[in-house]
């Protein structure tokens, strides 16, 4: 007589099965898809096994990779226990509808549904654009009404003034800058002869 592993090791498969719902709430199966629907034992009580699963435990989960769940999606009732009873026999006999019931309450969708986009790529587009909008918002607010204005440094007349002292503080260098800056006309040589020999540029 053997015993089934959650009366021998009772802790170690409580422990198993909470790191089995976090992975199966966080992760990516191997196929790349989420898991699309998924029921513990705590919601698994009164629905058939039909096999092994993808684990060996009795719960259900719409798998790409695996698409054989333990039990069934559904609890059976009175709505399908005569087709159950019908199915034993002749399938010839199933209407189509009466095919498509036996197949809802074995699966919660079928292939090309669980293929089938969900749109929630809108859900996160939304969320991502909201983000930007929020903080364009709140840089436009700062920089308006929070931040003091620019010192003077940052306007170009300040700038240019800057470059100017720089060019007359190196005057007589002959290598940078002021190698190319014509001193009597306050202003840079147009060509680079006009700057090797010093004189006015005829070419405006």
């Amino acid at each position: 007589m053997t015993l089934s592993r959650s009366l021998l090791f009772p802790r170690l498969m409580a422990q198993s099965l909470l790191a089995r719902r976090a992975l199966h709430a966080s992760t990516r199966t191997a196929s790349g898809h989420h898991l699309e629907h998924w029921w513990g034992p705590e919601k698994a009580a009164g629905r058939e096994v039909v096999g092994f699963g993808s684990t060996g435990d009795e719960v259900y989960q719409d798998r790409l990779d695996y698409w054989y769940p333990a039990i069934r999606f559904r609890v059976e009732d009175d709505k399908i226990r005569p087709i159950r009873s019908k199915e034993k026999g002749d399938w010839k006999k199933l209407t189509t509808e009466e095919k498509k019931l036996l197949y809802r309450y074995s699966f919660r969708q079928t292939l090309a549904e669980f293929e089938a986009p969900s749109g929630y790529w809108k859900v996160i587009a939304a969320t991502v654009f909201t983000v930007i909008a929020l903080a364009t918002f709140y840089s436009t607010f700062l920089n308006r009404f929070v931040y003091p204005d620019i010192p003077p440094t940052f306007q170009n007349e300040y700038k240019e003034a800057q470059v100017e002292r720089m060019l007359v503080l190196q005057k007589g260098a002959f290598l940078g800058p002021p190698k190319f800056y014509d001193y009597e006309n306050k202003r840079m040589y147009k060509c680079i002869w006009c700057s090797i020999f010093m004189v006015e540029c005829a070419v405006d």
